[in-house]
């Protein structure tokens, strides 16, 4: 969600650093307005998409959690109640700003800038993995989600909340419109130079697997079984990936 001047094309001749780079820039400069545009596009449905992710996490007290992406951490919060006593949730972003307002909002949680990419954590280390609405941005997604294999343990949950594209049937076009057209006119009215944010991210949603392409994928890496949950007429989808004991 760019800022004026940031360009979010899709050059293939851009690194995958350089796209890093730039998606890292762009959520350093629009996270303090992130929590109310969530609140405002999602039509306050995004709380409750959250909560269903981290009932999905099968946590239990004494527990590790790592909620990657996790922005101002929304998500990380939804996932303490579950590993208390004993355990915690470890944040992690490569948004400095993010985790600015993340470690004021919950002071409760570790945050820990990093790479989704590049876990700083050993083979089979904790018992879950969530990840909302960021696995779109991993510039290498089958690099992400093998490494997130690698550091959970046998039996451990990967939870992957997302918007995919818009789904099939009557709410098809309306959503489309919504993403395309209706979000970067608001998202600019409100702040100018937003739009091209918002741009960015109809695009990232457009582009993503479809939920049965991404559950394929995750089989691929090695979680089995893999369970698809559709969440308000599949405008969010979650998807969750057991490690095999």
């Amino acid at each position: 969600m760019p800022a004026p001047g940031i360009a979010l094309d899709h050059n293939p001749g851009m690194s995958q650093q350089a796209r890093a780079d730039r998606i890292r820039q762009m959520f350093d400069q629009i996270a303090d307005g992130y929590d109310r545009r969530n609140r405002l596009f999602s039509l306050d449905r995004d709380a409750g998409w959250r909560r269903a992710a981290a009932r999905l996490a099968g946590l239990k007290p004494g527990d590790t959690a790592l909620d990657l992406c996790c922005g101002t951490g929304k998500l990380s919060h939804e996932l303490l109640p579950y590993v208390r006593p004993g355990g915690k949730v470890v944040g992690i972003d490569f948004s400095e700003r993010m985790l600015e307002i993340a470690r004021r909002l919950e002071p409760g949680i570790e945050f820990v800038l990093g790479d989704a990419s590049s876990l700083p954590y050993p083979d089979g280390s904790v018992a879950a993995i969530t990840i909302g609405f960021g696995l779109r941005n991993l510039v290498d997604r089958d690099a992400g989600l093998s490494e997130m294999f690698r550091v959970l343990g046998p039996g451990g949950r990967l939870v992957v909340l997302e918007l995919p594209p818009p789904p099939r049937g009557p709410l098809r076009l309306p959503y489309a419109l919504y993403l395309t057209r209706v979000m970067p006119a608001v998202a600019g009215a409100l702040k100018p130079g937003e739009d091209g944010a918002y741009r960015y991210l109809s695009d990232s949603v457009r582009a993503f697997p479809r939920p049965v392409e991404l559950a394929a994928q995750l089989r691929g890496v090695g979680f089995d079984p893999v369970e698809v949950k559709r969440l308000t007429f599949g405008i969010a989808v979650v998807h969750v990936g057991i490690k095999p004991s």
